[in-house]
């Protein structure tokens, strides 16, 4: 029997992308869900358009906006995908996909990992240590979850059994430089927080399930963040930019190592700065103020 997806939208203010976004979708299902987070712009007019249900929740983070949304989805389809608005996928991705669906050697599969790298500046950046990243986007319905992070959420499947797709998904954002440096500096807060989480109550995540790349990554992670504040981020920079070869995207490369790689570590390790020094790097006072927000 044929197998079938269907593709989860999460949206805020997302008119520049969502009707490409919709159009690039439907090349793989026609079955779509937006969760919105109250946007404001003409998102909700483009998904009517469309007529692709949409359910509204006030956004938290984005894990949360996930969870959320799979417990109201609308499809009793095999598998779900989570594409952002901004993102493409090549339509080499989109035959592999549906290749690999109906593929009965990969039928225990229950989640594809596929490679994604950013446009940016008028091109594809191919090197650096975030191009290409892997990325669990695509699950068998009812076999996974969000953990629950700030930052950098992924789902997390009860009992993994992966596969790496060959081709890639493109991130490439319409918006200009203004709007990305404002949305990083929102990012940075959340990642703060992780970074905060993980200081002071040893981020006990727990990795028994997780696939062979979201263990490393977690790893990775664990050592960075153990690593010595604001010096780490100049040491990533060089070893994304020189070791990982970042050097041969040119300009564009220069560009994105500088903003994404050491610009974005560094305001993130000075926003953790502002909140230990803001609590007179008390340790007691730390944890009583990150317990509100989480």
């Amino acid at each position: 029997m044929k197998k079938t997806i269907s593709i989860l939208l999460l949206t805020y203010n997302e008119e520049i992308h969502l009707e490409r976004c919709i159009k690039n979708a439907q090349k793989l299902s026609e079955q779509i869900f937006i969760f919105d987070s109250f946007s404001t712009d003409n998102t909700l007019e483009i998904a009517a358009k469309y007529n692709i249900p949409v359910v509204q929740h006030k956004f938290i983070h984005h894990a949360n906006q996930i969870n959320q949304a799979l417990e109201v989805y609308p499809f009793e389809t095999d598998y779900i995908i989570r594409v952002d608005c901004d993102e493409l996928l090549s339509d080499a991705l989109i035959d592999e996909i549906k290749e690999c669906l109906n593929n009965e050697a990969l039928k225990a599969i229950n989640g594809f990992y596929m490679q994604r790298k950013v446009f940016f500046m008028g091109g594809i950046i191919h090197y650096g240590m975030t191009n290409p990243i892997w990325l669990l986007r695509i699950w068998k319905r009812g076999e996974g979850k969000c953990d629950d992070k700030w930052m950098d959420e992924k789902i997390v499947l009860q009992e993994p059994s992966t596969y790496n797709l060959k081709n890639l998904i493109i991130d490439h954002n319409l918006n200009n430089l203004t709007w990305w440096t404002q949305k990083h500096n929102l990012y940075a807060s959340r990642e703060s927080i992780e970074v905060l989480k993980h200081r002071y109550f040893q981020a006990g995540e727990i990795t028994d399930n997780l696939p062979f790349k979201d263990l490393i990554v977690h790893f990775l992670k664990s050592f960075y963040n153990k690593s010595p504040i604001f010096v780490r981020a100049i040491l990533l920079f060089h070893y994304s930019y020189f070791f990982r070869l970042g050097i041969l995207d040119g300009l564009r490369g220069l560009m994105w190592n500088v903003l994404q790689v050491f610009w974005y570590r560094f305001l993130v390790d000075a926003k953790v700065y502002e909140f230990e020094n803001s609590h007179n790097f008390d340790k007691n006072k730390i944890k009583d103020a990150l317990k509100e927000i989480l």
